[in-house]
């Protein structure tokens, strides 16, 4: 994931990323990379395997351009309008950053442009925290929007379950299953056009596609309506927290919403998540070692389930378990620190300094900020 900016004592401290089980820190231009072990992360001495197969640089923030979101809006009225009026737009809706600030741009697009905007939200069965569906209705409620919840098929995810074991890297069935929905539930609420929230800063494959989408025409590329694709981080959380529209998730910690169980979350992910209720923890355990017993014979169930080795094929699961071995063990990051520095981007208190911090991203607006 792209590098957050992170505060302390209202002024900006350095930067902070996630990515596989590595939290990676930037302090004055010094990088310091931890391996997550259970409740803390310890300082990585670099190279090895497992660092090399998962390691992908972060992107130069240059990638972005801010700019205010009312002014936006106006852009895209004046860009798109005439292709939108009238028309019937399905929100792709998870609550997470990127997705609510899509929807309350297309929210205010359609005052003024004159469309139908209608958030759509899919619920995946057993490996997503119910909770998620109470606040997305909550932002919708604010907006004026009614939000339609679909769910991803529940037989086929508990076969899925049984027969596969839980999703890993390369092979998540569940993402083919959450797309199926949503594209019947275009279908169902007839929407001309859907609006997606993919940022070019997030990573270098969504920076490519991206970029090649969007080249020609603003905005509006084929049937995909997408207001956010070039706004950088900064920019996405300062006209969040203004607004006060940030998913509690981030404020415990979490550097992205997703499922509890998306095998893209590292360890340091995973410890916050494990707070969030899910239907069937059982259910959970018992997939698990269906996959344990399957194909990771070279590993305890022990040693499986605590690293949630389930997330890599067994070759990287086995480097990810032998990693343990380039750890130095004299300098710790907590899981309270951690936290601290993740969720301090979300917070009101940060504010001002969130503000200046945006004002000299590529492109800012300065002082025209909310």
């Amino acid at each position: 994931m792209e590098r957050y900016p992170f505060f302390e004592n209202g002024k900006l401290a350095g930067y902070v990323r996630a990515f596989s089980d590595f939290v990676e820190v930037v302090v004055e231009d010094r990088l310091y990379l931890y391996l997550w072990e259970k409740d803390r992360g310890f300082l990585h001495s670099g190279g090895g395997s497992f660092l090399r197969a998962v390691y992908e640089p972060p992107l130069d923030n240059s990638a972005g351009s801010a700019v205010d979101l009312e002014v936006r809006v106006r852009e895209a009225a004046q860009a798109v309008g005439d292709k939108l009026r009238g028309r019937r737009v399905m929100v792709d809706f998870s609550g997470g950053k990127d997705s609510t600030l899509n929807l309350l741009a297309v929210a205010m697009l359609s005052e003024l442009v004159g469309f139908r905007a209608i958030p759509v939200y899919v619920h995946v069965p057993y490996l997503e925290p119910p909770s998620n569906i109470d606040y997305a209705e909550r932002v919708a409620g604010r907006l004026g929007l009614e939000l339609e919840v679909v769910e991803a098929d529940r037989r086929m995810m508990l076969f899925r379950l049984n027969r596969d074991g839980l999703p890993r890297r390369g092979t998540r069935w569940c993402t083919f299953l959450k797309m199926k929905a949503l594209r019947e539930a275009m279908k169902a609420v007839g929407a001309d056009i859907e609006a997606k929230a993919e940022r070019i800063a997030e990573s270098g494959k969504r920076a490519e596609k991206l970029s090649k989408t969007f080249a020609k025409t603003a905005y509006l590329a084929g049937k995909t309506l997408n207001l956010v694709y070039d706004m950088p981080i900064e920019q996405v959380a300062l006209e969040l927290v203004s607004r006060r529209f940030v998913h509690p998730h981030y404020l415990e910690g979490l550097p992205r919403v997703s499922c509890s169980l998306c095998p893209y979350k590292g360890l340091y992910e995973l410890a916050i998540s494990r707070e969030h209720k899910l239907e069937d923890w059982g259910l959970v355990e018992h997939s698990a070692k269906r996959l344990h017993q399957r194909y990771y014979h070279a590993l305890s169930w022990e040693e499986y389930w605590s690293y949630a080795l389930w997330r890599y094929d067994p070759t990287l699961a086995l480097m990810r378990a032998r990693e343990v071995q380039r750890i130095r063990s004299e300098e710790e990051l907590s899981l309270e620190r951690a936290k601290s520095m993740f969720s301090s981007l979300w917070r009101e208190e940060n504010l001002k300094a969130l503000r200046e911090c945006a004002s000299t991203a590529p492109g800012a607006f300065g002082e025209s900020a909310r």
